[in-house]
């Protein structure tokens, strides 16, 4: 029977508001009447027609398992903080914790940047040493279970199907728990399974901060399961830096990874990267990014996540209904780019003789690091993230962005992958059109639609209510694939038109 609001566990502990609640339990927001502090109480619920012997063996594990993840003292670890018997089954008192998901944080704000996903991976793996050290294994490591705060911790949670090892009565025979997009191989066949198995599935957790899904994602368990133990991860949307990590941390056979000292090293070598002067500039997002966390947070709504038959506890703040997402578009900010040439402005004559100036041209030039151009539109705030740029009219009524995705993508599956995110997200899309388009020579594919803003976006420059249209160009010129976005405003677009033609066109790579 579900326990109901106000109802005080073992004398001390209230239960206050549901949080979230799936097959096997409820996790509840509660309050510690003793120490008068707020409290997550996770419940046992057994599952119908469990005999009395599953019942009580389940009850153990459960106990058994809270009592295992007590023994952890780490910042980076969500806290257990007792095991309450009550009504002939354990609850499990627990941190309460408000911050997102990186699940959250990556659907909602777009891809981490390196060198602060390189840090969430060495605060995880520096948990996961702690509890590998006290012969704890985690065995669900994954986006949904590691929580973001504004100032950079992240928090590994859900001890919820770890286990201490060479104790083999905490898991039934031939049962495979877990989340199967994160799994190690050698958990999937049922081999022997340690400390490697969690490094494997750290590593695909940073492979989904970077692309918002695990490298073997397929959306059916079958079929992610065969991936998993047959297809190697597709690095091309992986930024460079990254990849060395992620190699050593995904080799099928745990004998083959990198152990945690050499992850470590190299987190910490990507995380002490000299910044280039093009790089301070996604220093700078940093702030904003981490304003967007705490409105997010701010309305967190908090969900249970189930792995593998057990319950996990997180709190995330819940998008807006409608709320445009993408899973590798980064937030805008507001911080400017160095134009390449600067704009010149008209002057007043120092005599009475009409003198001749020149008007402020509507585009200018700029040229990436990477070796692309465009004409950007003069006037408007731009930014640098990992692998985007994007500039933002100073009224938000219009912007344009370029990503680049590291690999020769075909453009068709880029534009289909787009529109169907998009499409699942966002408020009343409109598909205008897709077309097949050449873009200086290559083959490339162009989706106009139309989208109104919810109450919590992407970006910045999104106003929430507000109808825009977009146009998206994606083509492969070379080893790497572009995506081109314009938005304005639905009011704005007739008149904005020639401007976007002229900017998209104008993109170049290597001239």
């Amino acid at each position: 029977m579900v326990s109901e609001s106000n109802r005080l566990i073992a004398g001390r502990y209230q239960l206050l508001r549901e949080l979230g609640r799936g097959g096997m339990g409820v996790v509840w927001e509660g309050r510690d009447t003793l120490l008068n502090r707020q409290v997550a109480i996770k419940e046992l619920l057994l599952p119908e027609g469990f005999s009395p012997a599953d019942q009580e063996r389940q009850l153990l594990r459960t106990a058994r398992e809270a009592r295992t993840a007590a023994q952890l003292n780490h910042p980076s670890v969500v806290a257990i903080y007792d095991v309450a018997e009550d009504g002939g089954r354990p609850w499990i008192v627990m941190e309460l914790v408000r911050h997102p998901s990186i699940e959250e944080v990556v659907l909602t704000t777009g891809a981490l940047p390196v060198r602060e996903a390189a840090g969430v991976g060495r605060q995880v793996l520096s948990a996961l040493r702690a509890a590998h050290e006290a012969g704890i294994l985690h065995r669900d490591v994954k986006p949904s279970n590691i929580l973001l705060a504004d100032d950079g911790r992240a928090v590994l949670t859900d001890f919820g199907i770890a286990t201490a090892e060479g104790d083999a009565s905490l898991t039934q025979t031939g049962m495979v728990t877990g989340s199967p997009s994160f799994l190690a191989p050698e958990r999937v066949r049922a081999a022997d399974a340690g400390p490697a198995s969690d490094l494997w599935s750290l590593g695909a957790t940073l492979y989904a901060c970077m692309v918002g899904r695990s490298p073997f994602e397929r959306g059916e368990p079958m079929a992610t399961l065969n991936a998993l133990l047959n297809e190697e991860p597709d690095y091309r949307r992986i930024p460079p830096a990254l990849h060395e990590v992620l190699r050593g941390l995904l080799q099928k056979e745990p004998e083959d990874r990198i152990d945690a000292e050499e992850a470590d090293r190299l987190f910490a070598a990507i995380i002490a990267n000299r910044p280039s002067n093009d790089d301070q500039h996604v220093e700078e997002r940093k702030p904003g990014r981490r304003r967007g966390r705490a409105l997010l947070a701010a309305g967190a709504a908090a969900v249970l996540v189930l792995a593998g038959g057990t319950v996990a506890y997180l709190e995330f703040a819940a998008p807006a209904e409608g709320a445009p997402r993408t899973t590798t578009r980064p937030a805008a900010v507001s911080s400017p780019l160095t134009p390449v040439a600067t704009a010149t402005r008209p002057s007043a004559s120092p005599t009475p003789t009409p003198s001749v100036t020149r008007a402020v041209p509507i585009v200018r030039a700029w040229k990436s690091r990477d070796g692309w151009s465009i004409m950007r539109p003069t006037g408007w705030r731009g930014a640098l993230a990992e692998a985007y740029t994007e500039w933002t009219r100073r009224d938000r009524s219009a912007h344009l962005g370029v990503e680049a995705v590291y690999a020769k993508l075909d453009p068709h599956q880029i534009i289909r992958d787009s529109e169907e995110t998009f499409q699942q997200n966002a408020v009343n899309v409109v598909n205008r059109g897709l077309r097949r388009v050449t873009h200086q020579g290559a083959q490339a594919v162009e989706w106009e639609f139309s989208w109104t803003a919810g109450e919590a976006g992407d970006a910045r420059w999104v106003r929430p209510g507000v109808r825009y249209r977009e146009v998206r160009r994606a083509v492969a010129i070379g080893d790497t694939a572009y995506i081109l976005s314009w938005t304005v405003t639905e009011g704005q677009w007739r008149r904005n038109r020639e401007l976007m033609r002229q900017v998209i066109s104008s993109f170049t790579v290597g001239a």
